[in-house]
This record gives C-alpha cells, structure tokens and sequence, in this order.
C-alpha cells in the first residue's frame, strides 16, 4: 500500500476485523515504531522500543525468578505508571491473568480479593505495600514483588522485536476486573483478550484513533474504563499515553495545553473539576475527543465546558461486562443521551415482562457486544440472572428515540418504593439540583421508624440554604410522595474517580 494515502476512517473500516495475535501485539508497535513515543508518565519516557525491552525483561523475571505460569493470578496494586503496562503485558505473555486492585482499598477489602482469586504473586510500590498488612509476610501467602525496587533483567537493546514464549490462544483469560457494582459483594468479571481487542476496535473505529493520537489517561488503570479504553486502545493502534500518577485538575489543564492531546477520557466528577480550577484562558487546539463516562453528564456542565475550553465533552456509555456501548456524536444537549450503539453492539429495551417497547418507551437496557463477557467468577446464580440469550442486563432504565440514540433515565436497582410507589432518585435529583442554592445532591430511599422506605436528599449547598428551601422549591414542582422526607446536609458528596458515589460513604 506504499503511496497510499488513507483516511482515519479507511484505516479504521481495514483494522476493523483485526485479529492480532497478543505476542504480536507490542512487538509489532516495536517493529513499527521503536523510536515512537509510547508512554509517558511524569519524568519517566518510553518508546515502543523501551517498552517492549521492558515487557520482555519482566516477563523473564516473572517466568524464570518468580516461577509464574499460564493460569496463575497477578493481583496489580499500583498507581498509574509504566510499570503496570509493561507487567501487564508480560504477564499476559506467560499466560498469567493481570487482577487491578483499588490502590485504596484496605487491608480486609485486599485480602478478599486475594482469597477470591487465588493471587499466586503481587505487583506494588514501596510506598503501597503497607496497605496490605502482615500479609506479605505471612507463610503461603502471595509472593511480593515491588516493582520500584526491582532490577530488571536486562534484554540487548539489538534485540529483535519478535515474539516468543508460549503460544497463547486469543481466548486466553488474561484480566480479572473487579467491582462492586451498585451493592451487594464485589464481582469478579474474567476477561480475555479477543474481548479486550474486540472493546478496542469498536470504540477505536468510532474514534478513528490512530498512531497521531494521544491519549491523556486520568482514570486509574484499576478501573475498567482506564484499563480498556485510555490503555489498551491505544497502545493496540500505536497511539501515544501521557499518564496521571495523581489526580490533580491544575496539572491536567496544563498537559491539556501543552502536550497536543487529541483525546481525554474521563467522568462528570474530572470535567467539573477542571471548570472549577480553570483561573486562566486555556486553548485545547488538538483535542479531538472529550468523552464522560461512568455517571450521567449534567447538562450546564457540558455547556461550561465548552464555553471554558471550546471543546465539546461527549457522553460515552459502557459497562465492564460489555465494554464500549455507544457515543454521544450527535449534538444533543439533554441530560441521560448517551448516543447510538456502536458497530458490534446491540441494544434492547424490554418491559418488566421482557417485551420489547416502542421507541420513546421507558425499559431496562440490555445489551450483547463482541466485547461482552459471559458471566462473573464463582457466580452461577449472579450470572444467569445477569446475563440472558446472549444480552448482558444493565440494571440501567432508559429509552431508544427515534433516530436510535440512547437515553439513560435511571437505574433500576436504584428505585425507591413508597407506599407501593416506584420512584426514581435520579428524578428528584435533577429537580434539586436546579434549586440555585443547592451545589450538588444524592437521594436514596431510608426506612423511617415503620420500617416504611421514605425519600431522603443528601444536599451540598451553598450558605443560607435551609430545609425549608428545599422542600418549598420542590413542592413546587414534584408529586407530594416524591418530596424528600428526610434532608442531610454535608460538604460533599463522596465519589470516586469514575463519578460513581462510594457507597460505605453515605450509607449510615
């Protein structure tokens, strides 16, 4: 094809039916490109060169030192850092299964983990190993392996960028991503990567990423959304990383501006904090793509957004058991559009009997993807009920419009019933939340001293707001069993990096 020139979307539509095989993976980037930038993360740079050197020292030390093998289970206790991609990809390569953990999770929530999977070894920092307790010193526990301490066996820099070790199938399970979901006990969700490849190739084609691009990885790597799509998106097309060790908004605006980042994947809670940080004129010109995902983009920060920073965020929607649903391309500025599914990706919105309902019609979301996993680890009765004909059930209630654009309205699981009543807390947020005193909200249903589920809003607010204010406001303009019974108010609403609300932290 020499002399041909393709567009992003050419390129895209030919890579589309991609099938490459993992070994391949990063020594095909290395052949291709080993003096291209990879990663960066803070004073730390490598090229695909670098990179795949590295892979291959951690993957003799992992294979030769530590006796690791296909099928055991590497549990991954770091910040963002290159450590974690080219571990990741060793340990893919001897047929090992890479386990994210929250680097803030405390001992009791680590060992779980560790007993729920089985972790033959652990990857961690110096500075992280604490959180883990006696364990590291406790017989037949996991071996320990800290990685900034660590001299990696050295490979020839004229070494050849092929393939070797064992032959893996594509099916290989090589990712256990753990969650906690909306309640209950966590979920283990077991990954392969032919599922990792094909999430890839249906968001990368919607975003026509290539080599040009750069991604700026905010999300911690623990988290599905930054593992698959800020990660292994573009490392898959050559694309470039700049990761983010550390939250923090007046550095994310500075690399925003200076680094040529074409695509920045983040959540309401990230986008809100850089509107709130932004004390000078900031000029994007290479961002090509603001996606939100993870929790529904408020509609007047989409619109302070762009009128900060002239770029346009985008709603993406996506589970860790499916990977990438839909994108929001079109231009519509209304609160719960997600957009249209992308290629590879089938919606159905189906009634409490499990009929299929009009456009326009409220259901559950069910969704089947190429990329979609088949169920949880050690839960049969969690998966049936999970996943049905080949759709995985979202727990999320939305609509399809006429023109097919995904609405999401709520959650399920998430309805408060009173007196008989469902009601959806996401309903009376978005009327408090227009109350100009009223910063920000939760509502979740409590049982008052009946044992009756009664509406309770948890409200940051801005001085000389009261209850009074809140319940007047919302007379207003809510049915009298939707008003909130119970008002608490706190300085903030407890949220993770993704935007999700931390559970522990608003249950009493």
């Amino acid at each position: 094809m020499s002399g041909c020139v393709w567009s992003r979307k050419q390129f895209w539509m030919q890579r589309a039916g991609c099938n490459e095989m993992l070994q391949d993976l990063l020594g095909s980037q290395a052949m291709a490109y080993p003096l291209k930038q990879a990663v960066r993360c803070d004073d730390v740079t490598l090229t695909y060169g670098e990179l795949y050197r590295m892979k291959e020292g951690m993957k003799r030390y992992l294979a030769e030192a530590m006796s690791l093998q296909h099928g055991d289970k590497i549990a991954f206790h770091l910040p963002n850092c290159a450590d974690f991609i080219y571990s990741f990809f060793a340990a893919a390569e001897i047929g090992a299964v890479t386990v994210p953990l929250n680097t803030h999770f405390k001992e009791s929530e680590l060992r779980y983990y560790a007993g729920e999977c089985g972790i033959k070894a652990v990857i961690t920092h110096g500075d992280l190993v604490g959180h883990w307790g006696e364990m590291p010193w406790e017989e037949g526990g996991p071996a320990f392996v800290i990685i900034d301490r660590l001299q990696l066996p050295l490979v020839d820099s004229g070494a050849s960028f092929r393939p070797c070790g064992i032959t893996l199938s594509n099916d290989s399970e090589i990712l256990y991503l753990c969650t906690s979901g909306s309640s209950g006990r966590p979920k283990i969700i077991p990954k392969r990567y032919a599922l990792l490849l094909a999430g890839a190739v249906n968001l990368g084609s919607a975003l026509e990423v290539d080599r040009d691009d750069r991604f700026l990885c905010v999300t911690p790597l623990f988290h599905a959304n930054g593992f698959e799509n800020s990660m292994f998106l573009p490392l898959v097309r050559g694309a470039s990383i700049v990761l983010m060790r550390e939250f923090s908004p007046r550095k994310i605006l500075d690399i925003l501006a200076h680094e040529e980042i074409t695509i920045l994947i983040g959540s309401p809670f990230i986008f809100s904090s850089l509107c709130d940080c932004a004390d000078q004129t900031y000029h994007f010109s290479s961002m090509r793509y603001c996606l939100s995902a993870g929790a529904p983009l408020p509609v007047e920060l989409k619109k302070k957004f762009s009128d900060l920073f002239g770029v346009r965020v985008r709603e993406h929607y996506g589970a860790s058991e499916t990977g990438p649903i839909s994108v929001q391309f079109h231009d519509i500025d209304e609160l719960g559009s997600v957009g249209r599914p992308l290629r590879n990706v089938q919606l159905k919105i189906l009634d409490d009997r499990g009929a299929t309902v009009a456009p326009g019609v409220v259901g559950e979301v069910f969704v089947s993807s190429t990329s979609m996993v088949t169920g949880y680890l050690n839960e049969p009765e969690l998966s049936r009920e999970a996943f049905r004909g080949g759709f995985f059930r979202t727990g999320d209630v939305g609509m399809l419009d006429s023109e097919g654009n995904l609405h999401i309205t709520g959650r399920k699981k998430a309805i408060i019933n009173v007196s008989g009543i469902k009601i959806d807390p996401a309903e009376i947020r978005n009327v408090l939340v227009l109350h100009p005193k009223v910063r920000d909200a939760y509502v979740t249903g409590v049982r008052n001293k009946r044992g009756m589920e009664v509406v309770k809003a948890i409200i940051v607010a801005h001085p000389g707001c009261t209850a009074r204010d809140v319940v007047t406001f919302c007379k207003e303009r809510l049915a009298d069993f939707k008003i909130p019974r119970i008002i608490e108010f706190r300085d903030s609403i407890p949220i993770d990096a993704m935007g999700k609300v931390i559970q522990s932290l608003i249950d009493p």
